[in-house]
């Protein structure tokens, strides 16, 4: 059954605000009796990074503020919404790292920035800010994206942002936020109801962010990666490669075609020639493995790899 509201007659459209949520990261793990000293905390951090970084008369301008225990939702006019993402963002990183230093509880948060319509963002009344787009701001907050990419960070990421792709069409894309588009990352968000595409933005990444970075590799990427390397006949790991024509560089646990540099050990093949002078491998042909291994259609083992390598058929095995 269709439950949808079937509206006959329009009705003006509440005026656009700017909306910042902030939600502090591993509160519940923190003992009951400092929840309340946290709360309080962190709209003063939010006052002082609005201070330090000189934004004090958008402050002036708030048409609704609330705490969330564990964080806080502060609505502002929307022409306000580029400074919301910078300097705020990269300011309020450096004041909860700076504040991290003093603290035996780090405050990391995760932050969602958000504009719509909303009802009544300046009456104080029981339906104040309510609206699609404030739930749309939570949603986001409450993101896998986000979410992820705090849990991923090392403890100098303090910040980690996600923005509705509204804020970033209409305050980064023409350059009002004085930020270039390439430092927010384009994810798709799936909370619940909501089903939108969003950006995140991380001031200071750190941790498994530098190496996998902000949106993690999912298992069917990488199995295709791992069936790919199947393919070509060179295993993921390992110190063995198949069916590899050309150059072959061996060290340690690695192996590399292509190239020619020394190797280690010994190399002993199924099949073909082997031909090297000292630990180097110029050419090679067949299956190429570091350590004592017999197979193939004869034995060849070679355990300086040096001089000339006869192979003897008289006792092959079939």
């Amino acid at each position: 059954m269709d439950r949808s509201p079937r509206h006959t007659e329009p009705a003006e459209l509440p005026e656009y605000r700017a909306l910042l949520v902030v939600d502090m990261r591993g509160f519940g793990s923190v003992p009951g009796r400092d929840h309340s000293t946290l709360t309080h905390a962190i709209p003063t951090l939010l006052h002082n990074a609005f201070t330090q970084c000189r934004l004090d008369w958008v402050l002036e301008q708030t048409l609704f503020a609330k705490t969330t225990g564990d964080g806080y939702c502060l609505c502002v006019p929307s022409n306000y919404t580029p400074f919301l993402l910078n300097p705020l963002l990269p300011t309020l990183q450096e004041v909860l790292k700076f504040q991290n230093t003093l603290t035996t509880h780090p405050i990391r948060m995760r932050v969602s920035v958000n504009v719509g319509p909303l009802e009544a963002a300046d009456e104080d009344t029981i339906s104040q800010g309510s609206g699609a787009a404030r739930v749309e701001t939570h949603r986001l907050l409450d993101s896998d994206p986000v979410r992820q990419v705090l849990d991923g960070a090392g403890e100098v990421t303090c910040v980690a942002a996600i923005v509705s792709d509204r804020v970033f069409e209409d305050a980064v894309v023409p350059g009002y936020a004085g930020e270039h588009p390439s430092l927010y990352q384009r994810v798709d968000v799936s909370t619940k109801e909501y089903r939108r595409v969003a950006y995140l933005r991380v001031p200071e990444p750190s941790g498994d962010l530098l190496t996998r970075g902000f949106v993690p590799q999912d298992d069917t990427e990488a199995n295709a990666t791992d069936e790919t390397d199947d393919r070509r006949g060179v295993k993921a790991s390992g110190p063995t490669a198949t069916h590899v024509t050309g150059p072959v560089a061996q060290s340690g646990s690695r192996v590399t075609t292509g190239t020619d540099v020394s190797g280690n050990g010994n190399i002993t093949s199924g099949s073909g020639n082997v031909s090297g002078n000292g630990n180097t491998v110029t050419t090679v042909q067949g299956d190429q493995y570091r350590g004592s291994r017999y197979e193939g259609d004869g034995q060849i083992h070679v355990r300086d790899n040096t001089g000339t390598i006869r192979q003897s058929w008289e006792r092959r095995r079939r």
